[in-house]
């Protein structure tokens, strides 16, 4: 890599085949053809972590060039036809069970409960469990992204793998393989585009800039897969306010999260890959 290939080398890559000859990019790949699209991977890819900006700064950008290649009204069919195949997962839907518990919720849940750790997660952060797709879901696929969202930071508590550069993108493998376990390799895959554009370019953003960290993401990607890969069901349909006077180790029993690393195994992550 990063050697000039001799031209014998290069034909022998390049199979003899020529691309057509056009005054545009010329590809069967929507994606590719997206010039929002390219841009945005590209930059996500490529750029540094710097210190001015939040690293989720350019997420919604991402989110409006994906949602230009989305086709939304195949991923409600495949919805559909999911539900008609899984009982399980239409009665889910169907319950539209939301959260808003603050930490006011969770007094008195015993030390070492799964309670007592998204209790400490809110008043340590500030943060809500219910802080983005506020109001009631639109329809199923909107009721999914939001339980998602709700059922994120409390996924990084009990799985172990942490909010740190790697802990996130060893969390959407997890959340990826679990997917794929369960739906049709085409909804997952529609339910997956984002998440894994986030994985795949955070690996590149390492290999470009933090050579320290890229074994770690690597490790992550090992370990979240593995977690996944026990998963009966999507994270996003575990009703963790079911598991609040559970204790912690038993509620990872349960849900085999073993695969987790030791707390604090990515802290050192969060200063090396930035800058």
């Amino acid at each position: 890599m990063g050697i000039n290939v001799n031209e014998q080398d290069a034909a022998y890559l390049m199979g003899g085949a020529k691309p057509r000859i056009s005054s545009v990019l010329i590809s069967d790949s929507a994606w590719l053809n997206n010039p929002r699209v390219r841009d945005i991977y590209a930059q996500m890819g490529l750029k540094r972590n710097g210190t001015d900006l939040p690293d989720a700064y350019l997420v919604p950008e991402v989110n409006r060039a994906l949602a230009e290649e989305i086709d939304m009204a195949r991923l409600t069919t495949l919805i559909a036809e999911e539900r008609e195949k899984r009982p399980e997962f239409a009665e889910w839907l169907d319950a539209r069970f939301v959260s808003d518990w603050g930490k006011a919720d969770l007094p008195g849940c015993a030390q070492g409960t799964v309670g007592a750790a998204i209790r400490t997660f809110i008043e340590e952060s500030g943060m809500e469990i219910d802080f983005m797709f506020r109001g009631e879901p639109a329809d199923d696929f909107m009721y999914l992204v939001k339980r998602r969202v709700q059922n994120h930071d409390i996924e990084h508590i009990l799985t172990g793998l942490d909010p740190s550069p790697v802990g996130e993108i060893a969390l959407i493998v997890a959340n990826t393989v679990a997917c794929f376990n369960y739906f049709t390799p085409e909804l997952a895959q529609m339910l997956s585009f984002q998440p894994m554009f986030l994985a795949s370019t955070s690996l590149m953003r390492m290999a470009c800039h933090y050579p320290s960290v890229t074994p770690a993401m690597l490790e992550g990607f090992a370990l979240g897969q593995a977690l996944g890969a026990k998963q009966e069901r999507p994270f996003f349909m575990i009703q963790w306010e079911d598991w609040i006077d559970t204790p912690i180790a038993e509620a990872r029993r349960h849900f085999h999260f073993e695969d987790g690393p030791p707390s604090g195994h990515w802290g050192w992550t969060f200063d090396a890959a930035k800058g």
